[in-house]
C-alpha cells in the first residue's frame, strides 16, 4: 500500500488507538469474567480512556507546533496541554481518594497504549513502514 508518509503516519496513530481500545475492552472483560469485578474493570477503563486521550491530544498539539514553516503554538495547543494534565491530574487524585479504585487495574489500563505502541511499531516494521 504506497501513501504518503503522512497518511502512514495518520494511518500508524489510528491504528495505535483502536489496538489500544481492544485492549481496554479485552482487559476489562477478563477483570469482570476472572475476578467479577466491576471496580477493577472501570479503573482499568477509566486509566486506558485517559491514556489514550492522553495519547490523540499530543498527537494533535504535535502536529501544530512541530512542523515545517511556521509553528502554530495558540490557545488551543495550550488548553489541550492543560486538558491533558487535568485528566492526569483528576485520575491521580481519584486514586488517592476514593477507595474504590484498584490500582494495579489503573496500571495496567496505563499499560494498554504502551503495549499498543509497541505491537503496532513491530507491524509497521515488519511490513516495511520504518
Amino acid at each position: 500500500m504506497d501513501l504518503p508518509p503522512d497518511d502512514r503516519e495518520g494511518l500508524f496513530i489510528q491504528r495505535v488507538a483502536r489496538t489500544a481500545w481492544g485492549l481496554v475492552i479485552v482487559g476489562a472483560a477478563g477483570e469482570l469474567i476472572l475476578r467479577k469485578s466491576f471496580a477493577g474493570a472501570a479503573s482499568l477503563t477509566g486509566a486506558g480512556a485517559v491514556a489514550i486521550i492522553n495519547f490523540r491530544w499530543l498527537e494533535a498539539v504535535l502536529r501544530r507546533v512541530v512542523q515545517p514553516g511556521e509553528p502554530q503554538f495558540d490557545s488551543r495547543s495550550v488548553l489541550q496541554i492543560v486538558g491533558r494534565l487535568a485528566l492526569f491530574a483528576g485520575l491521580f487524585a481519584a486514586l488517592l481518594w476514593v477507595p474504590g479504585i484498584e490500582p494495579v487495574a489503573v496500571a495496567l489500563g496505563f499499560s494498554t497504549l504502551v503495549v499498543a505502541l509497541i505491537v503496532e511499531g513491530l507491524r509497521w516494521g515488519w511490513s516495511g513502514g520504518g
